[in-house]
């Protein structure tokens, strides 16, 4: 597969005008330096979500490594190319879609730039498919129980696990938003502790603690003496297999690695991930009387549908109702 390496923007390799610091693959090169460039640049400049970053170019290495696996140059690249490669994706039909969705970005860049005069990718029609239900593992009420008191906390690094899923669960809040957190984020306002959790598109989502989860980061913030520690990340690394945590914020594959080692540990869906507690909150506060407009707005969602993938309170009432088929 060609090879698809690109800086990111707090990379010392990165400069203004230097695409020799960047290994790019021959159908771009072969393209000329101006194609080249605004290569590049379609990743630097106009995408500025890291996760979006790399979604997309592991997408487009992708569809790049197919056509070059068929000789066929940039300039060669029309519709009927793009609409084959999705025809026979081998990914789920969401997969494809994003694949479709990162090719007709980056061929708009390059129309918007000079490089092109239309987009092949704008009539390419993406999969149908339609989801009425999320996968998202969900932990039940009991489960959830388990896998919080099973953690030892007589250390920090147990502290700032049982704190880093308590906050996922009570506010319903991404994985992304709460590692982004820094230790300001974490405030008073009133008699309460609020989170401001960092969302998507720069955007700060501000949502009042529950009391369990302000119990458990109360009491992780005294052990790591975090409280004065302004502008530093809110949960941090842990130093090797020592209990104590560095300076460095965790990053989700951590935050996943640690989510597994616990509910294997504690004996619950070892299926869980770092979504799990978006969905499994949701559904005990619905299955306890809360509206889904109000889920909506805790959740931070754009759209009440997306609140509604998380709602597997229907799920318990399949399996009872199916018991009652008996021989």
């Amino acid at each position: 597969m060609n090879e698809l390496v690109l800086p990111l923007p707090h990379s010392s390799s990165l400069t203004p005008t230097g695409s020799s610091k960047v290994q790019l693959p021959a159908l771009i090169t072969n393209a000329g330096d101006r194609t080249s460039q605004r290569f590049i640049e379609f990743f630097l400049v106009s995408i500025r979500n890291p996760n979006t970053r790399a979604a997309y170019a592991h997408a487009i290495k992708h569809f790049i490594a197919w056509c070059s696996d068929r000789h066929l140059q940039f300039f060669d690249i029309n519709a009927l190319t793009i609409a084959a490669y999705i025809e026979q994706h081998p990914g789920s039909a969401p997969t494809a879609n994003q694949h479709l969705a990162a090719i007709r970005s980056l061929f708009s860049w390059m129309v918007s730039g000079g490089i092109l005069q239309r987009n092949p990718a704008a009539e390419v029609k993406g999969l149908k498919h339609r989801v009425k239900i999320g996968k998202t593992p969900v932990l039940s009420d009991e489960e959830m129980r388990e896998l919080l008191t099973s953690i030892d906390v007589s250390h920090v690094v147990g502290l700032r696990d049982r704190a880093l899923i308590a906050t996922m669960f009570f506010s319903f809040a991404r994985i992304s938003a709460v590692l982004g957190m820094k230790v300001e984020d974490y405030f008073q306002k009133s008699k309460r502790h609020w989170l401001r959790l960092h969302e998507k598109g720069g955007k700060h989502h501000e949502v009042p603690i529950h009391h369990k989860a302000e119990e458990y980061l109360d009491q992780y913030m005294d052990a790591a003496r975090l409280w004065e520690a302004k502008g530093t990340p809110l949960f941090r690394t842990a130093v090797g297999r020592s209990h104590t945590l560095s300076d460095r914020g965790l990053q989700r594959q951590e935050a996943w690695a640690m989510i597994k080692r616990r509910a294997r540990d504690a004996g619950v869906n070892t299926d869980a991930c770092n979504h799990t507690f978006r969905a499994s909150g949701i559904t005990n506060y619905l299955r306890n009387g809360g509206s889904r407009d109000n889920a909506q707005k805790i959740a931070a969602h754009e759209d009440v549908r997306t609140t509604a993938l998380y709602d597997r309170r229907e799920d318990t009432i399949s399996l009872d109702e199916i018991e009652r088929i008996r021989l």
